[in-house]
């Protein structure tokens, strides 16, 4: 069945508003004249319908193989639609249906003595036409009976529908273009292929119009979005594309220049659940956050959940960031990659048989062996030797590289079962020189750090009858972070004074071992089960010391997870869906079992309005335990929950939000509150165990102890506003958060309330790509108002601790990208440049801060990190 769709005439902009706070309005209809003529001489039926598609700014749905068997050989010259068609189709016995915003071309249905309507389950795939890629999550329409369904990550799906008539089926993947085609139910024996064509505007390609541009999806749950990773190297970037600071531009998914960890409405990173086929992301980023940790030429799907998610995700409070990784083109070798001025990437995709696939990727900076002028300045900027505060006066010299890969081997023995094994690794090496002089001390310091992030999984997806289907994962994953310092001091007024020296190490790991088993059963039309099993094993360790002698903190542990869920998919009626759900988790460490009760709704008033609720209850086992602002890029540390010391984490969800959906324009907000128990900080002194002259003690004194963990409470709530606009060559998208998240500790402050290092009052987000011919536009404005510091902070013996607050400045910045695509042959190659901060604004984004203590000396070194400046960076991608 093919349909074609074609461009709406030009639309008519209003005027920006004021501070680049820009809402694009475009009349949906433009005069055009409603007279046609056509004529057609032994023309295929098939070939005069695409014609008048194309001229009448039409859709219209037929089967192309099956209409190209007829001639037409007519002159038309009407007004009508419908005697333009029946004109063509006249001589066949086809006829023309108005429905759906849709002319169906189909053969009239045999009429039929009433009786009651039987039912048949069918099943199906979804792939991509040109390489045979499965497409996870796409959405079926039934539009005949309103049913709607999602189908699983493998790109299967199977719905139950009157088997007395034709079904007209709609299916929708984001990047894709709409596949329309109507299906004889009774006729059908095997599973339905359907292949959809992906979006491009590569060059001498047919252009369909009609298709939007998309970039993202909101769906119909609460919290949830589906966001189009073909399109990131369209947006504004330092050179790679990058997945995570991509979904930083979503309404309720804090922006951060110098992180791509993902503060999801009001919560840490930490307390996200990131996958990657399956197994565990724990670092999100290279670079101090410049790049992802995650080749996104290696993405085919992402999955946002901000809250509110159902029963099939566990072990995090606050957000669930799921990404399916690409299993390969199935029908020929394809390599793609590109270099910028910081790093260089390669991806290559391998059919090595009918059944087989290979993806490999891997990805390296260069710094190490040639550091741009790029790499220089974003390395003085995030370790703040470009700020313009007076409080910072010390000189870093930083050396710095990264690298990643990822392998995946896919084995599809038929359309119905599907293995397959992933490997993923990075690795970030940073050191850096720092000399200064205070209060007439020299100090020299050598930093050298060390982190990574790797994981291994093996999938089987099976589908048995067209009823039930199972899903086994199992595998590894693991992160490590390994930081040591080494520090100088010199008294320069007093050559006499002998030099000394602190060397401090701190070291983090953390490992994990999992199996699950998630099945979907579709018990009849309204009713889809969901339920599975799952087991982890989780160890880790934190070491911390300083002066060679004295051990902070030296702790170890380990704990099993098990967990089992279960949800039903309800459909009350065309427009009502309930999705209630429960998970269980049994804790080995503290021998408890928690409950996490789940509910989710959805009403739609029309097919424009809609309303939706999300609530439950969610715990998390492994946290990371946030620090003070000491030195250093990785601050907070992962430890594991062990119900005294380390409590397990729980958080209670609240939702609601609505949407409103004309031809072009979509509107949502969403309200949230939830609260958090659980939270943890780590406090210690620096220098408390120092002897008089300042050295270092003899032996670890028993008491009084030098760090402590403590625990607390917080809430977040706010509100997130996206309005988007879509068109055939242009997308925008306005995100505006108002937003509120405290602690509360009663070691701190006297227990009252302080602000998340992450909060934030106000964001404001405007994204915008335009496609013409072979070239991609985008921007990227940014309003953010300033995060929290700790300006000051005191603690007494028992770690009562008293600190004074301060807000960073407001943050703002514009960025623009223009890339350019064109062919040499089978090579296509897609030069670009970024403009980052186009209007050089002076923005800042943390603050370091090291205490030092020299002969009895107590004084604090502050580096304010400084936001990048006006910066270019150029970058060619290409593809063959």
């Amino acid at each position: 069945m093919k349909t074609l769709k074609l461009k709406y005439p030009k639309i008519n902009k209003w005027r920006f508003c004021v501070l680049l706070f820009i809402v694009l309005i475009t009349s949906p209809y433009a005069g055009f004249s409603q007279h046609f003529q056509f004529n057609f001489n032994n023309t295929s039926v098939s070939q005069a319908l695409a014609k008048v598609a194309k001229e009448t700014n039409i859709r219209i749905a037929f089967d192309n193989t099956s209409l190209d068997q007829f001639k037409t050989s007519a002159s038309i010259n009407s007004g009508e639609i419908s005697s333009i068609l029946n004109t063509i189709l006249s001589g066949t016995n086809y006829v023309a249906e108005y429905k759906y915003n849709t002319w169906l071309i189909r053969i009239p249905p045999v009429e039929k003595q009433l009786q009651k309507p039987t039912t048949k389950r069918i099943s199906g795939t979804i792939s991509d036409i040109a390489t045979g890629e499965r497409l996870p999550y796409a959405s079926v329409f039934i539009w005949d009976k309103n049913r709607f369904i999602p189908s699983t990550v493998d790109g299967t799906f199977s719905m139950e529908v009157e088997e007395s008539e034709e079904a007209y089926f709609q299916v929708r993947y984001l990047g894709y273009k709409t596949l329309d085609t109507i299906v004889d139910i009774t006729q059908l024996i095997h599973p339905l292929q359907l292949k959809l064509v992906r979006k491009s505007q590569n060059i001498e390609t047919i252009n369909i119009q009609g298709n939007s541009l998309e970039m993202l999806k909101v769906a119909d749950d609460a919290g949830h979005f589906t966001y189009n990773p073909h399109r990131f190297s369209d947006l504004p970037n330092y050179g790679e594309t990058d997945i995570f600071r991509s979904l930083q531009f979503l309404p309720g998914i804090s922006a951060r220049e110098n992180s791509s960890q993902l503060n999801i409405r009001g919560s840490s990173a930490d307390q996200n659940l990131v996958i990657y086929d399956g197994f565990t992301l724990y670092n999100l980023d290279h670079f101090f956050g410049v790049f992802s940790a995650l080749n996104p030429n290696v993405v085919k799907d992402i999955q946002v959940y901000r809250g509110g998610f159902d029963s099939r995700y566990g072990e995090r409070v606050s957000g669930i960031i799921d990404i399916t990784g690409k299993s390969g083109n199935k029908t020929e070798p394809q390599f793609y990659g590109g270099i910028n001025m910081i790093s260089a990437n390669l991806t290559a995709e391998l059919p090595l048989s009918e059944k087989l696939t290979l993806v490999a990727a891997a990805r390296r900076s260069y710094a190490d062996v040639y550091s741009s002028w790029l790499a220089d300045a974003i390395l003085a900027d995030k370790f703040g030797q470009t700020q313009r505060f007076p409080e910072a006066n010390n000189v870093i010299q930083p050396k710095f590289y990264f690298g990643d890969f990822n392998t995946k081997l896919t084995w599809s023995p038929n359309e119905t079962e599907n293995f397959s094994f992933s490997v993923y690794g990075a690795k970030d090496n940073l050191s850096s020189t720092n000399n200064s002089d205070k209060n007439f001390v020299q100090i020299n310091t050598e930093d050298n750090n060390e982190w990574g992030n790797y994981g291994l999984g093996f999938s089987w997806k099976k589908q048995f009858g067209t009823k039930y289907f199972t899903h086994l994962q199992l595998g590894h994953s693991g992160y490590y972070n390994n930081y040591s310092n080494y520090t100088s001091f010199e008294d320069s007024a007093n050559a006499t004074t002998t030099p000394e020296d602190q060397i401090t190490n701190e070291e983090n790991k953390l490992i994990d071992y999992f199996i699950s088993l998630q099945n979907t059963y579709f018990l009849n039309q309204n009713h889809q089960l969901k339920f599975g099993i799952a087991t982890k094993y989780n160890k880790f360790s934190f070491y911390k010391d300083a002066d060679k002698d004295f051990v902070y903190n030296s702790l170890k542990s380990s704990a099993f997870l098990f967990s089992t869920f279960l949800q039903d998919e309800i459909t009350i009626s065309d427009r009502l869906f309930i999705k209630p759900g429960v998970r269980l988790n049994l804790y080995e460490p503290t021998k408890k079992i928690y409950f996490e009760p789940r509910l989710a709704a959805n009403f739609k008033v029309s097919n424009q309005l809609k309303f939706k609720m999300a609530t439950g209850r969610y715990f998390q086992f492994l946290n990371k335990s946030a620090s003070e602002q000491d030195y250093g890029y990785n601050r907070d540390f992962w430890v594991l929950a062990d119900g005294a010391d380390h409590p397990v984490v729980s958080s209670n969800h609240f939702i609601i939000g609505t949407s409103f959906e004309t031809k072009r324009l979509f509107f949502d907000v969403e309200a949230y509150y939830k609260t958090v128990d659980g939270l943890q900080e780590y406090l210690f002194f620096a220098n408390r165990d120092r002897q008089d002259d300042g050295t270092p003690p003899v032996a670890p004194p028993e008491n009084p102890i030098s760090s402590k963990f403590i625990s607390g409470n917080g809430t977040a709530y706010g509100i997130d506003f996206l309005a988007k606009y879509e068109n055939t060559n242009f997308t925008s998208w306005l995100a505006y958060s108002y937003s509120k998240a405290t602690r509360n500790f009663s070691e701190i402050n006297n227990g009252e309330n302080i602000p998340a290092s992450f909060d934030q009052t106000h964001e404001l987000k405007w994204t915008n790509i335009y496609t013409y011919n072979k070239w991609n536009f985008s921007s990227l404005t940014l309003y953010t108002t300033g995060h929290p510091y700790i300006e000051s902070s005191e603690k007494d013996d028992n770690f009562n601790t008293i600190r004074t607050y301060k807000r960073l400045p407001d943050y703002f910045r514009v960025d623009f990208s223009l890339n350019y695509n064109f062919n040499i042959k089978k090579l296509n190659i897609k030069p670009g440049i970024s403009i980052l901060n186009a209007f050089n604004t002076e923005n800042y984004l943390d603050i370091y801060v090291r205490d030092f203590n020299i002969h009895n000396n107590d004084f604090r070194e502050t580096t304010l990190v400084k936001a990048q400046d006006l910066t270019l960076n150029f970058f060619v991608n290409f593809r063959f």
